[in-house]
C-alpha cells in the first residue's frame, strides 16, 4: 500500500508536526481543517500505525510517529535536492539541521566549517538551545544531529553517538587591575555565578558543592547560558565554573584566572548524537566527516 502515499500528505505531516494544531496547519496548507484531518488519517491508515496521539494537547507524535517523521524529513530533503539537481539549479545546496547546547555551539561549528572545504555547498541550520531541548529535538525528529553532553537516555540502539572530546570545567575569577585574582579562597564568601539546577552544567556544579559541603560560595546569579555566566565572571561580578573550550584565550591573556580549590576541576564528555535510521545524503556525509576531525583542545 506504500505506493498509494501522496507527497502532499507528507508535507501535511511536516507542517502539522511543526505547529501541533490542525487549524493553524490547515490554514498554512491552504485546505480546510477537515480535509487536513482526513489526509493525515489516510496517511496513518496507509502506513498502518498512528502518527499522532490525538488525546494530548497540544498534539504529540507517537513513538512510531517520531521515527516516521525522521524518515519523511530525510526523504523529502533528498527528493527536493535531486529535483533541483536535475533542473540544473545554480545555487544547489543540501540542508543539514543541528541542535546544540548553548555552551558548545560557538566552539564546535567554527571547527566543523574550518575543516570542511566544501561547507558552502550545504546550508547548516543550527539552533542553540538548552541541553534538555536538544534531546527532545532529536527524539521528535526535528533535527539530524545534536551536539550535547553524555546522556544515558541516548545510549541505546535507537541512536548513534560519536564522542567528540572531553572537557574540563574550571572554577575561575576575573583579574583585577594588578592582574591578580579579583576573588580568592581567602575571601569570606565567593559570589557564585551558577547554572540553573536542571541544566547539565548545573547538576555537575551542584554535585561538587554538595559532595564537598563547600562553604566558600554564595549564589548571586543563575543562568542556563554559559556565555552569559562567562560575561558576568569577566565583568568581575563573581566566580563560576566555565568549560575550558570557551576560555582558552581569556586564560592566556590573564583575563580569567583559575581558583585553586581542591578537586574543583570537573570533567564532561561531549558527543554528537543522531538517529540510527538513515539520514539524507548530506547528513550521512557530514557524519562520516565529523568523526575524522581532531577535536583536541589546545
Amino acid at each position: 500500500m506504500i505506493q498509494n502515499i501522496e507527497l502532499k500528505w507528507l508535507y501535511d505531516l511536516i507542517i502539522l508536526e511543526k505547529y501541533r494544531n490542525f487549524t493553524i496547519a490547515a490554514d498554512i496548507r491552504n485546505i480546510s481543517q477537515s480535509s487536513l484531518s482526513r489526509r493525515i488519517q489516510t496517511l496513518e491508515n496507509t502506513v498502518g500505525f498512528e502518527i499522532f496521539d490525538r488525546d494530548t494537547s497540544p498534539l504529540q507524535l507517537t513513538e512510531k510517529g517520531k521515527l516516521f517523521l525522521l524518515h519523511v524529513r530525510s526523504f523529502l530533503d533528498d527528493f527536493e535536492y535531486n529535483i533541483d539537481k536535475i533542473k540544473g539549479t545554480n545555487d544547489l545546496r543540501s540542508k543539514v539541521t543541528i541542535a546544540s547546547a548553548h555552551s558548545l555551539a560557538g566552539f564546535i561549528f567554527p571547527k566543523i566549517l574550518g575543516n570542511l572545504k566544501n561547507y558552502q555547498e550545504k546550508i547548516f541550520h543550527v539552533e542553540s538551545i538548552n541541553v534538555n531541548e536538544t534531546v527532545d529535538h532529536l527524539r521528535n525528529g526535528k533535527c539530524d544531529f545534536i551536539a550535547s553532553f553524555y546522556d544515558d537516555e541516548l545510549m541505546n540502539p535507537q541512536f548513534l553517538c560519536h564522542k567528540l572530546f572531553s572537557a574540563k570545567l574550571y572554577l575561575v575569577t576575573a583579574a583585577n587591575h594588578l592582574g591578580r585574582p579579583k576573588f580568592s579562597l581567602e575571601d569570606n564568601s565567593l559570589p557564585l555565578m551558577n547554572y540553573t539546577d536542571d541544566s547539565y552544567m548545573g547538576k555537575k556544579v551542584n554535585k561538587f558543592l554538595q559532595d564537598n559541603q563547600s562553604t566558600y560560595f554564595s549564589t548571586t546569579f543563575v543562568s542556563s547560558m554559559s556565555i552569559l555566566l562567562k560575561d558576568m565572571i569577566k565583568g568581575g561580578y563573581g566566580v563560576g565554573w566555565l568549560p575550558d573550550y570557551s576560555i582558552q584565550e581569556e586564560l592566556k591573556k590573564n583575563e580569567l584566572i583559575v581558583i585553586p580549590l581542591k578537586e574543583s576541576v570537573l570533567s564532561v564528555d561531549i558527543y554528537l548524537y543522531r538517529s540510527s535510521s538513515r539520514l539524507n545524503a548530506a547528513s550521512e556525509g557530514l557524519w562520516s566527516f565529523i568523526k575524522a576531525i581532531d577535536w583536541a583542545i589546545v
